[in-house]
């Protein structure tokens, strides 16, 4: 399930958190290092749910909210949908915006609208079928990567990538 990543990169985009933030990742990461987790499917949520649980789990901010400084660690969820789907964007948005009302949760979720199969390559994601966990540093590179939901590892895998990227004096 998981894997060391170093060499993969976050590809660099736009998009907008649900609460109407302009986001430009990696550089707006909230974190030193950041759990993204990726989506490309409606379907995929309760993963999502599943991987950001863990991370709060295992203390890493829930949401940007309310920073003022980039937090040490945090997760977002990332929905990438196609570009066809920009015209769109107003309607799919709020509809996700209505339908989870929480400010923090709009404010970690960040909406990408682009090419899904260009930046699953460009990101080293093998599948749109499933979540793709990555955890990144402020400067895009991928530290550590899972696909699918978080298996009986991942809670050991996940906090020994969180200790020896904390312990890196690089990360930042």
């Amino acid at each position: 399930m998981t894997r060391e990543a170093d060499r993969l990169r976050l590809a660099t985009v736009s998009g907008r958190a649900l609460d109407g933030t302009p986001r430009e990742l990696p550089a707006e990461l909230p974190a030193i290092l950041t759990l993204v987790i990726v989506a490309f499917r409606q379907r995929q949520q309760r993963d999502v749910d599943r991987w950001i649980d863990l991370a709060v789990d295992l203390g890493m901010a829930g949401t940007p909210l309310g920073a003022h400084e980039p937090l040490e660690q945090a997760v977002i969820e990332v929905p990438v949908l196609g570009r066809r789907y920009l015209g769109a964007r107003r309607l799919i948005d709020g509809g996700m915006a209505t339908s989870i009302a929480d400010p923090e949760v709009l404010a970690r979720t960040i909406t990408v609208y682009t090419d899904p199969g260009r930046f699953r390559r460009r990101c080293g994601i093998t599948t749109a079928e499933q979540v793709t966990a990555l955890l990144t540093a402020r400067d895009g590179t991928v530290r550590w990567s899972a696909t699918g939901p978080p298996g009986s590892d991942a809670r050991g895998s996940l906090a020994a990538a969180l200790e020896a990227g904390a312990s890196d004096p690089g990360h930042g």
